[in-house]
C-alpha cells in the first residue's frame, strides 16, 4: 500500500474510524481498499427514517483528482427509485460526483472524500425529497409532497428493512418483476450459524458489522439475470453489514413498528402509490400500500433474530466441549475483568458467567448516587457467538430499564472503541446508565416516548426523571 491513492484512502479510513458516526458505516478489504461498501441509515424525521441503504464506492487510480464512482445498491433489484437523485439503476446524482450539474463551487475537488460523499448522499434523504427534482425545488403543495413521502416511508420499511433482513435470516419472500411473481427462499444453511469474515476485511461502524448470510436466494431466471446484470461485482453473497443490520433492527424495531402503525391509520391497504411527474419508465417507485403485511413481517423478523440468540446459547455447549479458541479467549477476558473491577473498587459493576458458560455473561449495574438511577440495580445479559468479535454480542437488560438509549424491551444502543474487548462493551453500556448522560443525536433515541419527554418541555423533562427514578426504585424487586 505505497501508491498515493492507497495512502490517501488509508488516511481517510483511519480518520473515519477515529470519528465514528451512528448513521454511516463502511466495509473494506485490506487487499483492495479501492472498492468500499457503505451503509447509510436514513435520517430520523424523514420518510427514510432509519432505513438501511447500501452503496458501493469505486475509487479511480487518479483519486482524489477524480471522484469515485458511486452506485446505490438498495434499489429493490433495480426496480425502485428511492429519490429523485437516487435512480432505480443505482445512479446517484450529485454535483460533487460529477453526475449532476451544479453551481460554482459544488463540483468535485480533492478536498472531498469518503465522509463528505456519504454526508452528501444522506442529505438527499430529506424530509421533502420531492423538492430534490429540478423545477420542483420550491414546491410547497402538501398534496404532492406528502403522497410522495408516504410511499417512500412504506418502501423504506418494505425494501430496506423487511426484504433485507428476511434475506439475511432465510425467511421466504415474494417478489414481483414485470408482472411475474417469484419466491425467494433460503437454501439449506442455518440462520444461527453465521459465516466468519475474512481477517483481512474491515467494517468501520458503530458497532462493527460482519458477514452472516443464512442461505443463497433461489430466483427464477429472468429475475436472477436482471439482478446479476445490475449488481455485477458490487454485491457479494455474504453481505458485510448483516450482523450490524440485525443489531440495528433490534434497536429500531419499536420505531419501525410505530411508523407502520401511524401510517396504517392514515392510508388504506391496497391504495396505489402516487406517481410523481418526474417518474418515468423503469425509473420510478410503483406499488400499493400493505401495512398489515409489513407489521407481520417485522414481528417475524424480530422473533427470528431473537431465536438466533437463543440458538447461540444452545450451541455454546459444543463450543465449550471442543475447547474452541474463543471459549478460552472469553474465559480469560472474564477472569481479567472480574479482577479489574475488584481492584478498581468502584462498586458500579458486578460480572458473572451464567452457569460458568463463557459465552453467556450477566452483569449488574448499580445506579450512581445522586443520579436518576440512585439505588437501582440493573441486570443485563450478554450472549456471544463463537466468531466474536466478527459477530458482535447481543445485549439485553433483564431488569426493566427506562432510558432514552434503551428500547422498551431492554436493548441498549451503544458504541465501543475496542470491538474485541468485552470490558469496552460493559463500560460503554454502564456509561449510559451510571453517567446519566444523553446524546442529542436522534438516531440514538431508541425509546420514542422517553425521548419525547426528555427533550420536551421542562415539565416533560421532570416526568422523564420521575420515570427513571421509579425504574430504579423498582429494580431491586427483581433481585429478591
Amino acid at each position: 500500500m505505497s501508491n498515493p491513492v492507497s495512502l490517501r484512502l488509508a488516511k481517510e479510513l483511519s480518520e473515519f474510524a477515529k470519528n465514528p458516526d451512528h448513521q454511516l458505516f463502511l466495509h473494506y478489504d485490506d487487499s483492495n481498499i479501492m472498492n468500499i461498501k457503505a451503509m447509510i441509515t436514513g435520517p430520523p424525521d424523514t420518510p427514510y427514517c432509519l432505513g438501511q441503504f447500501e452503496f458501493s464506492l469505486q475509487f479511480p487510480r487518479d483519486y482524489p483528482t477524480d471522484a469515485p464512482k458511486v452506485l446505490a445498491l438498495t434499489t429493490n433489484h433495480g426496480r425502485t427509485r428511492f429519490n429523485p437523485n437516487i435512480y432505480s439503476g443505482g445512479k446517484v446524482c450529485l454535483s460533487i460526483l460529477g453526475t449532476w450539474r451544479g453551481n460554482a463551487g459544488e463540483q468535485w475537488s480533492s478536498a472531498h472524500g469518503i465522509t463528505s460523499i456519504l454526508l452528501s448522499i444522506q442529505s438527499l434523504m430529506s424530509d421533502k425529497p420531492y423538492c430534490n427534482e429540478p423545477g420542483h425545488d420550491l414546491e410547497k403543495d402538501p398534496a404532492k409532497l406528502e403522497p410522495y413521502n408516504q410511499k417512500i416511508r412504506h418502501e423504506t420499511i418494505r425494501i430496506s428493512i423487511c426484504d433485507r433482513l428476511e434475506g439475511f435470516l432465510g425467511i421466504n419472500q415474494t417478489l414481483t418483476f414485470n408482472g411475474t411473481t417469484d419466491t425467494i427462499s433460503s437454501s439449506s444453511s442455518t440462520p444461527s450459524s453465521p459465516s466468519t469474515a475474512a481477517h483481512s476485511s474491515n467494517t468501520l461502524a458503530t458497532p462493527v458489522g460482519t458477514p452472516n448470510y443464512s442461505g443463497t436466494p433461489t430466483l427464477s431466471l429472468p429475475v436472477l439475470a436482471h439482478i446479476e446484470s445490475l449488481y455485477a461485482s458490487t454485491v457479494t453473497a455474504n453481505d458485510e453489514f448483516c450482523d450490524l443490520s440485525k443489531r440495528l433492527f433490534l434497536s429500531y424495531y419499536d420505531i419501525y413498528l410505530h411508523t407502520v402503525q401511524t401510517e396504517s391509520a392514515l392510508i388504506k391497504d391496497g391504495t396505489a402509490f402516487y406517481k410523481a411527474p418526474f417518474e418515468y419508465g423503469s425509473n420510478k417507485m410503483d406499488g400499493t400500500f400493505n401495512y398489515a403485511s409489513l407489521m407481520e413481517r417485522l414481528k417475524v423478523i424480530k422473533d427470528a433474530i431473537e431465536k438466533e440468540t437463543t440458538d447461540w446459547i444452545e450451541q455454546s455447549g459444543k463450543w465449550i466441549s471442543s475447547a474452541t479458541r474463543m471459549s478460552s479467549n472469553l474465559k480469560r477476558q472474564y477472569e481479567q475483568i472480574v479482577e479489574y473491577y475488584r481492584e478498581s473498587n468502584t462498586g458500579g459493576v458486578d460480572v458473572e458467567l451464567v452457569d460458568g458458560n463463557p459465552f453467556v455473561w450477566n452483569f449488574t449495574l448499580f445506579g450512581k448516587p445522586m443520579s436518576n438511577y440512585d439505588g437501582g440495580m440493573f441486570k443485563a445479559q450478554m450472549v456471544f457467538h463463537n466468531t466474536f468479535p466478527d459477530i458482535q454480542p447481543r445485549v439485553k437488560f433483564c431488569t426493566p430499564m427506562y432510558h432514552v438509549h434503551v428500547t422498551a424491551d431492554g436493548v441498549p444502543f451503544y458504541s465501543v472503541e475496542k470491538h474485541d474487548d468485552v470490558r469496552s462493551h460493559i463500560d460503554a453500556i454502564s456509561r449510559l446508565i451510571l453517567d446519566d448522560e444523553y446524546s442529542t443525536n436522534p438516531s440514538t433515541h431508541v425509546n420514542l416516548p422517553a425521548a419525547k419527554l426528555l427533550f420536551g418541555t421542562k415539565d416533560e423533562r421532570r416526568e422523564y426523571n420521575r420515570n427513571a427514578r421509579r425504574c430504579a426504585s423498582r429494580s431491586t424487586d427483581y433481585f429478591e
